[in-house]
């Protein structure tokens, strides 16, 4: 059984958003305030492990959030 696809409208943004912080609670609720991103809006939090080798970088979060809020009436 196939499972209807909805159709793509080329003008319209991306349901889904992203943004990566540095990996601390006080500096991840900063970003999301600085943006206007409320709880209800988020999808997930995920950890990003640190590199060493190749392009340093510390341990981050990557967020998931909505960009689009959907009425629930």
């Amino acid at each position: 059984m196939t499972v209807p696809q909805r159709a793509q409208v080329s003008n319209s943004r991306d349901p889904v958003a992203e943004i990566f912080t540095e990996a601390k609670i006080d500096a991840l609720n900063a970003k999301l305030a600085e943006r206007g991103i409320s709880a209800d809006r988020v999808i997930a939090v995920l950890p990003v492990a640190a590199r060493f080798m190749t392009n340093p970088a510390p341990p981050q979060f990557r967020v998931l959030y909505r960009t689009d809020v959907i009425d629930p009436c």
